[in-house]
């Protein structure tokens, strides 16, 4: 049975109301005082923002990580600007995303989240929006400056209790692959979009991100997920971020086994799983880093190529052809299915 269901509401101090959004125009930002304690991609977090995403838990002394309201000057200071909304320093890094915040993440230990808008009649975005990119590419940022891979994966968990994680080009089917796995076999989702592996573990442990899951509305319709507490995506009209009943329960933690490299088949023809090694393993898990782009800012390129070397020297990787569409998935993932009873 699918988990994903609508999430509770939470008051956001940060003007949640639609009509209070028009308020926060430049220079009238609010600065809550109340704190709210996450766990989240292997950091302990303390945040200004309510995260209902995220798996919360008790408060603590020394959190991994900050999250504050505040405000971001527009320059970044010994930065370089490198395109319209992305500017780069040595422990730094400053993201505008226009019509929704700009966000200024600091030597892997606080993210800044400044939602004043520039033009005078505009409204603020909605939290949730906010929340999207500051869940995703700002704490993406943050892993790279620690340290640590971010991979573009869905993940989920055999019943042997193997993990495989699925990853390719956009619209490759990670998340439709994922949510067929988890709704119709029971398989638990880990993590959907990004999860951090950190290379000091002896073990590839997979640190998973917020408790949601990205479909399009034609897979949502197929697995018979409703409608409700979904999200629409804000670059694709026909997605959505849906939730997961269990965002308050600990997240798995289990160490990465199988990642599979979804590749289009031909129109009939036969699935096929075949396991690569050496420099193909490797570039194919250079593929798979979340952003990689902001990797080679805070990591020497020669140095992200041996902490892939390491991991994919612990890992099954795959390449998975097979036809794609929703139509015959037991069938297609007839391959993954004998080889994940075996694992």
């Amino acid at each position: 049975m699918s988990d994903i269901r609508r999430p509770a509401a939470i008051e956001d101090p940060l003007n949640s109301d639609d009509d209070s959004r028009g308020d926060l125009r430049h220079g009238s930002q609010c600065h809550p005082s109340e704190r709210y304690y996450y766990s989240t991609y292997g950091f302990t977090v303390v945040s200004h923002i309510p995260l209902p995403e995220l798996t919360p838990i008790d408060s603590c002394d020394q959190p991994d990580i900050e999250i504050v309201a505040g405000d971001v000057d527009q320059t970044l200071s010994n930065g370089r600007q490198v395109n319209r909304w992305l500017q780069m320093g040595d422990d730094q890094c400053q993201m505008w995303i226009e019509g929704i915040a700009n966000y200024r993440v600091e030597s892997g230990k606080r993210i800044v989240v400044d939602r004043r808008v520039k033009e005078p009649m505009a409204a603020a975005a909605s939290p949730a929006d906010v929340r999207v990119y500051l869940l995703g590419s700002a704490l993406g940022v943050l892993a790279y400056q620690r340290g640590w891979l971010p991979l573009h994966i869905n993940a989920v968990q055999a019943p042997s209790g193997a993990v495989w994680a699925f990853t390719g080009p956009s619209g490759a089917g990670k998340s439709t692959m994922g949510a067929w796995l988890h709704t119709r076999l029971g398989w638990p989702q880990i993590t959907d979009d990004v999860a951090v592996v950190k290379p000091e573990d002896q073990l590839p442990l997979l640190y998973a991100g917020p408790r949601k899951i990205k479909l399009w509305k034609e897979t949502m319709e197929a697995l018979q997920i409703g409608m409700q507490g979904a999200q629409r995506d804000l670059s694709r009209a026909d997605k959505f971020h849906i939730p997961l009943s269990n965002t308050n329960e600990a997240t798995i933690l289990a160490p990465l086994q199988h990642l599979v490299i979804l590749e289009r088949g031909a129109e009939g023809s036969e699935p096929s799983l075949t396991e690569v090694f050496g420099d193909e393993a490797v570039v194919m898990l250079l593929d798979t880093l979340y952003r990689a782009e902001f990797g080679r800012e805070f990591m020497a390129p020669e140095k992200i190529v041996q902490m892939c070397e390491k991991l994919a020297a612990k890992l099954h990787i795959y390449r998975f052809a097979r036809p794609w569409g929703f139509d015959a998935m037991a069938e297609n993932l007839a391959p993954i299915l004998k080889k994940a009873k075996l694992s």
